[in-house]
């Protein structure tokens, strides 16, 4: 999301649409995608999505009814996105770290085992891979990448701020909600026990996930404490955004709630 709209992928329609927040009912974006996966917002004028498994693309639309355009194709299953405003960044099942600015897309890390997640600040690519428990960092210039964390079993996605990186594992009822410095160090474990845990979003006071075993939206302070549900009852609960009132995720429907 951005502050204009909200946006989201259907894997199984194909379509990747958007919601106004003036009010304005909600459109399309696009059609006829194979896979669209996960997406990503530049929070200025574009959105970015991964079409992940036919396509293999990375493909980009104005936020509002643009012309719909390939930034890259070829892809071995891209999944996990990110954007800031000069360039798109995402993982790929061949073990690739990469991104595309002003047409030429570039390998950031290779030979990763299952990057999934990804995440970005203003100097650096964070992510997650899942076949080896890993959570790694790399300059967005390139150069060698660094293991901040290891042993996250089924380590998923991730989230960044100014201070931390956070992740979720999801390991059924044992999942948890994680996070380390951004320069690493010790890691420290927000939440526990939390089932099939999955999308982490962060603000300036909590850190925000959905937990896909038991269809949860949760929250907990960004310092620790007793996590909180915001909603329950949301089957399939996966994507998760945050605004300065609000907290969106889909499950079977685009939803929000008050954070």
């Amino acid at each position: 999301m951005d502050g204009f709209a909200v946006y989201w992928t259907d894997y199984l329609a194909g379509n990747v649409g958007m919601a106004p927040f003036d009010g304005t009912a909600p459109l399309l974006l696009a059609t006829g995608q194979s896979s669209p996966y996960e997406i990503a917002s530049d929070r200025a004028s574009s959105v970015y999505w991964t079409d992940a498994v036919s396509a293999g693309a990375v493909v980009t639309s104005a936020r509002f009814q643009g012309t719909v355009s390939t930034i890259a194709s070829g892809q071995h299953i891209p999944y996990g996105i990110a954007a800031d405003s000069t360039s798109v960044y995402w993982v790929e099942q061949q073990g690739h770290v990469l991104k595309a600015h002003g047409g030429i897309t570039t390998t950031l890390a290779s030979g990763q085992n299952g990057p999934l997640g990804i995440a970005v600040d203003s100097t650096s690519a964070y992510w997650t891979n899942y076949g080896d428990g890993t959570v790694m960092k790399v300059s967005l210039a390139g150069g060698a990448p660094t293991t901040l964390a290891s042993g996250q079993i089924n380590a998923r996605r991730i989230a960044v701020d100014s201070v931390s990186v956070y992740w979720t594992t999801n390991s059924g009822v044992a999942s948890t909600v994680v996070k380390m410095p951004i320069g690493g160090g010790s890691q420290t474990t927000l939440a526990s026990g939390q089932n099939g845990s999955e999308y982490v979003t962060v603000d300036s006071t909590s850190v925000y996930w959905t937990n896909w075993g038991s269809g949860t939206v949760m929250k907990v302070p960004l310092g620790g404490g007793i996590p909180t549900t915001l909603a329950a009852g949301q089957s399939g609960a996966t994507g998760i955004a945050v605004d300065a009132t609000n907290v969106y995720w889909t499950a079977g429907a685009v939803r929000r709630a008050l954070k």
